[in-house]
C-alpha cells in the first residue's frame, strides 16, 4: 500500500502554491500534509520544514526538513511523493511509522 497526499497547507504563505518568494535560493518555512491510504477519505497531519540549502546552519537539525537546491513547489510536491514511495507498507501502523522518520507524525509518541 502507498500513502498519498490528501491535502496541503501552509499557515506562513497561503496559498502555497502562488506564493513567490524573493529568492529562491534562500527559503525556508514549514508545511503541513494530509497523508491517507488511497482508498481512504480523510488520512494524519505530517509537519515537514522546506528549506534550501542556502538557509541551513551547519549547527543546525535537519530533522523532518526537505531540503532543495533552489525552491520550486512542484519540486516540493515531487520530493513528497518520493518520500511516499520509500514508505509503502501492508498497513498504516508501518506506513505511518516509515512516514514519522522524515516528517513529523501528528501522533508521533502517542500513549493511549
Amino acid at each position: 500500500m502507498k500513502p498519498e497526499i490528501k491535502s496541503y497547507d501552509c499557515v506562513d504563505y497561503d496559498p502555497i502554491e502562488s506564493h513567490e518568494f524573493d529568492d529562491n535560493f534562500d527559503v525556508t518555512f514549514w508545511m503541513n500534509f494530509t497523508i491517507g491510504l488511497s482508498n481512504s477519505v480523510g488520512g494524519d497531519n505530517f509537519l515537514v520544514r522546506i528549506a534550501t540549502y542556502n538557509n541551513i546552519e551547519l549547527t543546525e537539525s535537519i530533522d523532518h526538513t526537505i531540503l532543495l537546491d533552489e525552491y520550486s513547489f512542484p519540486q516540493v510536491l515531487s520530493e513528497v511523493d518520493d518520500l511516499l514511495s520509500k514508505c509503502q507498507g501492508n498497513n498504516w501502523e508501518e506506513i505511518s511509522s516509515k512516514l514519522s522518520k522524515y516528517m513529523h507524525w501528528e501522533f508521533q509518541d502517542y500513549q493511549p
